[in-house]
């Protein structure tokens, strides 16, 4: 569903893809071949949420702007995962059910799955616990690994909706 906020009305490309049951409300701008999956839900009822070019915001992902939220080209928001006021680079994996807490993530980091993280965190860097630390640097077949995930679950999305 996608709702209004004020006089703050959703974005979307005409080559995203955005599930019936996501619901996306307020200054929200989703950029070509992004994916927003079934029950995510970005709202930007203060500042905007950006989704760049081929990300992925998976099931039941929950973004909110209290700040500014950008997502980087080609990244992925894992399943059930919180992002509340963050700057996330290009090419981030972020797992399922981590809690990004106005944090700015480099390109090309992974974020463990149940990972919660504030502060910043440089590129190539791949972060797990609570609180998130650096735990080592991301190899270049992990890089890899997650541009062709992007591109898969684009596919799965023109899929999920040609089935519609």
């Amino acid at each position: 569903m996608i709702r209004k906020f004020g006089e703050k009305y959703p974005k979307i490309s005409n080559s995203a893809i955005v599930d019936d049951t996501a619901l996306i409300i307020g200054d929200v701008f989703i950029d070509d071949f992004a994916n927003i999956w079934p029950h995510a839900l970005l709202r930007a009822t203060d500042e905007k949420i950006f989704v760049g070019k081929k990300s992925a915001i998976l099931d039941k992902s929950f973004i909110e702007s209290p700040e500014e939220v950008y997502i980087g080209e080609g990244s992925i928001i894992s399943h059930c995962s919180i992002v509340h006021g963050s700057r996330i680079g290009k090419n981030v994996l972020v797992g399922i059910g981590a809690i990004l807490l106005e944090v700015e993530i480099g390109d090309n980091c992974i974020i463990a799955s149940g990972s919660v993280v504030k502060g910043g965190v440089e590129e190539n860097s791949f972060v797990a616990g609570i609180p998130g630390k650096v735990i080592r640097e991301v190899r270049k077949e992990e890089i890899e690994k997650n541009k062709k995930i992007c591109e898969e679950m684009y596919n799965k999305a023109k899929l999920l909706k040609e089935n519609d």
